[in-house]
C-alpha cells in the first residue's frame, strides 16, 4: 500500500470514528431529552391526579363540616323572610366529566350538595320561603350529571317551594331539554299546591320548551303574595306570550322572574378577554333556539316591561362577570331590580332577605362551603357588588 493510500485510509477511519462519536452523542442527548420529557409528563400526570384526589377529599370534608343550622350568618330580624337563589351549579367531577375526565370515582357535585343541605339545615333559622335555580344545573347534558342534580334537589323536595330554570348547558342548541324534562317533569311537582303549572307548546312532542321547561310557582308569606316565573334560556315568543298571561292573571301578586341569560357583556364577545372587558348590561345576543331565541333586551321589550307587579329578575350564565346589578323602570313606573349571580359554580349562594319593616331587600352573598360572607372576588373586588340593599316598599302590605 502506498503512503498516499495509507493516509487516505487513516483519514477515512478517523472521520468515521468522529462521525460515529458525534452521532452517538446526538442519539444519547435525544434519548435523554425524550426520557426526561416522558418522566416529566408522568410526574405531572401523577401530580395532577394527586391534586384532584386531594381536592375531592377537601371538598367532601368541607361539605360535611358543621351540619345543622349555620350560626355564622345572622338570622333575619322579626318579620323578615328569605328567598334563596342558587347560581349555576356546573362543578361536576368524577368519571367522564369535563373537569376531571381521567377520574375513576363516580360523578358527584359537592358544591351543589352542600348548597341544598345548607338550605334544608337553615330553613327555620333564615326563614327560607322559596328557592330558585338560575340554570346551568348541569355542565354536560348527560344522565350521570342529571342523576346527581336530582339527588341534590331531592333534599328540598317537599320541604320548601322551589323552581328551576333551564340554562344553555341543560339543553341542546335547538332548545331540546328532554333530559331536564326526564328528571324534573311537571308531574314531579303537581302534587304541591304552590306549583302553578308550565308552558305547554302546541306541538306533538314537548321536547322543546315543554313539560316544565318554563314554569311558575305561587306562594305567600305574612300577607305578601308572590308569583315566581322560571323561563328557559332565550325563551321564544310563544313562551313569552304564555308568561304574559301568567303575569296578567296574577297581577295582584309581587312577581319575580328567573331566566338564565339577562345581564352580562352587552355585545357578544369575540375572544376570551372580551367577556371581562366589554361593557355590561342587558345582553343583546343569544345561545339557544336559533332565530327563535330572544335575547335579554327582546325579553324585556316583549314581556317584562309591561307588568307593573314585576319587582326583580334573577339570572346567571356569566361567570366572568360574576355579579352585576341594574335598576330598570317598567312602563308603569315600577322599579325592576335585575341581578346576575354566577360564582363559577363554587361556594356562594345569593340570599334575598325581605325586611318589610325597613322597606328593603337585603342582598346577601354567602359561601356555604367557607361559612362566611362573600365580600370580594377576582372579577368583582368591590364589597358592594356582593353585599347590598334594594329599596322595595312593603310596609303597606
Amino acid at each position: 500500500m502506498t503512503i498516499k493510500n495509507t493516509a487516505r485510509c487513516l483519514l477515512l477511519a478517523t472521520a468515521r470514528r468522529s462521525f460515529l462519536a458525534t452521532a452517538r452523542r446526538s442519539f444519547l442527548a435525544t434519548a435523554q431529552r425524550f426520557l426526561l420529557a416522558t418522566a416529566r409528563r408522568s410526574l405531572l400526570a401523577t401530580a395532577r391526579c394527586l391534586c384532584l384526589v386531594t381536592l375531592a377529599a377537601n371538598l367532601r370534608s368541607a361539605a360535611a363540616v358543621e351540619p345543622g343550622p349555620d350560626t355564622n350568618l345572622d338570622a333575619p330580624p322579626p318579620g323578615a323572610f328569605t328567598i334563596v337563589v342558587i347560581p349555576d351549579t356546573q362543578s361536576y367531577v368524577g368519571r367522564g366529566t369535563k373537569r376531571t375526565p381521567e377520574a375513576t370515582e363516580p360523578v358527584h357535585n359537592d358544591y351543589f350538595a352542600n348548597h341544598t343541605q345548607w338550605i334544608v339545615d337553615n330553613l327555620e333559622r333564615q326563614r327560607i320561603v322559596f328557592v330558585s335555580h338560575v340554570g346551568d344545573i348541569v355542565e354536560d347534558d348527560v344522565d350521570q350529571e342529571w342523576k346527581v342534580a336530582r339527588d341534590c334537589l331531592d333534599r328540598l323536595h317537599g320541604k320548601v317551594p322551589y323552581g328551576l330554570t333551564v340554562g344553555n348547558h341543560d339543553m341542546d342548541g335547538d332548545g331540546d331539554s328532554s333530559r331536564f324534562q326526564k328528571y324534573f317533569p311537571a308531574e314531579r311537582f303537581r302534587e304541591f299546591p304552590w306549583y302553578g303549572g308550565c308552558f305547554e307548546p302546541a306541538r306533538p312532542e314537548p321536547t322543546v320548551s315543554g313539560n316544565n321547561a318554563d314554569s311558575f310557582q305561587l306562594f305567600s308569606v305574612d300577607g305578601f303574595d308572590f308569583v315566581f316565573l322560571h323561563l328557559e334560556c332565550n325563551a321564544p315568543d310563544d313562551v313569552l306570550a304564555w308568561a304574559d298571561g301568567v303575569l296578567e292573571k296574577h297581577s295582584d301578586r309581587r312577581a319575580i322572574v328567573t331566566t338564565h341569560m339577562d345581564l352580562g357583556p352587552i355585545e357578544q364577545p369575540k375572544k376570551g378577554r372580551d367577556f371581562y372587558d366589554f361593557p355590561k348590561g342587558k345582553m343583546r345576543w343569544t345561545k339557544i333556539h336559533g332565530s327563535r331565541g330572544n335575547n335579554a333586551v327582546q325579553m324585556w321589550d316583549k314581556c317584562f316591561r309591561k307588568h307593573p307587579n314585576l319587582l326583580a329578575i334573577c339570572s346567571g350564565d356569566q361567570s366572568r362577570s360574576t355579579t352585576w346589578y341594574e335598576k330598570n323602570t317598567g312602563d308603569a313606573g315600577n322599579i325592576v331590580h335585575e341581578m346576575l349571580s354566577d360564582y363559577g359554580s363554587k361556594g356562594p349562594l345569593r340570599l334575598l332577605r325581605f325586611v318589610p319593616k325597613a322597606d328593603e331587600i337585603q342582598v346577601i352573598t354567602y359561601d356555604t362551603m367557607l361559612r362566611t360572607l362573600t365580600e370580594t372576588h377576582k372579577n368583582a373586588p368591590e364589597r358592594e357588588r356582593h353585599q347590598f340593599k334594594l329599596a322595595h316598599p312593603m310596609k303597606s302590605g
